[in-house]
């Protein structure tokens, strides 16, 4: 017997939040009770799309509590304002899912880490390129051991979206708004944390946005592996898929994961003889992606409700997450500074 859905309000209906209400509705795991925004336009239409009753649209969380009960607060408004809108939410007795990034600021992160901490409701962040097929399936192989100790990451990725609204307007887009998915899938597919960061950006003549759109990113993780990151948010030839392109290298292997394929390129012969979940291709093992029932930002909202359910913490804990957004923000610096920035350092530690 399925679990009862939870209740939850959606705070932000803008243009990416927008596209959040027919996920909440699919979700088996939630009941979206009321939606809140400060555009009485956006709240219409909303409400006329997705036939939500007027009398559940509002313009603050506190007026729709007066009104609905709920569980939880999904909070997609833009970054910059994460820290006012969730820390109300958990200071009225709801858990929060926010979308990625944690927050624009170190301050802001941990101010709805301490909040989540003393009111004691759960802060989980969407990084909702873990909860996918691939990303599964890279992290159950390097946990395997077949490719030994993690070295070497390289990932490129490029594609060319052109985005009314704020991503067309930011300083930092690539950086900003899409590779905290990258670097946060850096660490879920290696368990392992950031030390230091080195970037620049730049944004080539033919850009359609008013920020640099073209990035390299250069990490120190916590066992000593180096990674190269290469963004590119114009590309004017090929394309990738939006997880990117990785070659992820250890000391007995390769595994090398592009077009939501995993392929196992070992230094031990015997190993392709045979491996669980592989079938060896010209000398190489050819990985079956690992079955989830739950994908993408509908595996965020249930691995959500679970922790709820479970009285846990979250895979993506906004605790856990600021080391992710502090690769984003990390690299934010060193753009600024030209210099080398110390993770520990930006977070205070």
């Amino acid at each position: 017997m399925s679990a009862q859905p939870l209740k939850v309000i959606q705070v932000g209906i803008g243009a990416w939040g927008y596209s959040w209400i027919p996920v909440i509705i699919d979700s088996p795991d939630w009941e979206l009770v009321a939606v809140v925004d400060l555009n009485k336009d956006q709240l219409a239409k909303a409400s006329a799309e997705y036939d939500i009753p007027a009398e559940r649209t509002f313009t603050s969380l506190s007026d729709a509590l007066k009104v609905v009960q709920a569980d939880a607060a999904v909070v997609t408004t833009p970054p910059q304002f994460h820290a006012p809108v969730v820390n109300e939410a958990l200071e009225l007795g709801l858990h929060a899912i926010v979308e990625k990034p944690l927050a624009d600021t170190v301050e802001a992160s941990k101010s709805m880490i301490e909040t989540s901490k003393r009111t004691g409701k759960f802060l989980m962040v969407s990084q909702n390129y873990r909860f996918k097929r691939a990303t599964r399936t890279v992290r159950e192989v390097i946990k395997s051991g077949v490719i030994g100790k993690v070295g070497n990451i390289f990932i490129n990725f490029h594609k060319a979206p052109v985005f009314d609204g704020y991503r067309s307007t930011m300083d930092e887009p690539v950086i900003t708004d899409m590779s905290i998915h990258h670097f946060d899938q850096i660490r879920s597919v290696t368990g392992l944390n950031p030390v230091s960061v080195t970037a620049a950006s730049w944004n080539p003549e033919w850009s359609w946005f008013k920020g640099n759109a073209v990035a390299q990113v250069r990490f120190e993780l916590s066992n000593g592996t180096r990674v190269l990151y290469n963004a590119n948010w114009v590309s004017t030839g090929s394309t990738t898929t939006w997880d990117g392109d990785w070659n992820i290298q250890g000391s007995e292997g390769e595994v090398y994961w592009s077009n939501n394929k995993v392929v196992v390129r070992t230094n031990d012969l015997y190993k392709t003889v045979f491996m669980k979940g592989a079938v060896e291709v010209n000398g190489e093992l050819h990985y079956d992606l690992v079955h989830m029932d739950f994908e993408e930002r509908l595996g965020s909202l249930h691995e959500f409700a679970e922790a709820i359910r479970e009285n846990r913490q979250p895979e993506t804990a906004g605790e856990d997450n600021l080391y992710s957004v502090s690769m984003v923000l990390g690299a934010l610096e060193s753009i600024r500074t030209g210099k080398e920035v110390s993770i520990k350092q930006l977070l205070g530690e």
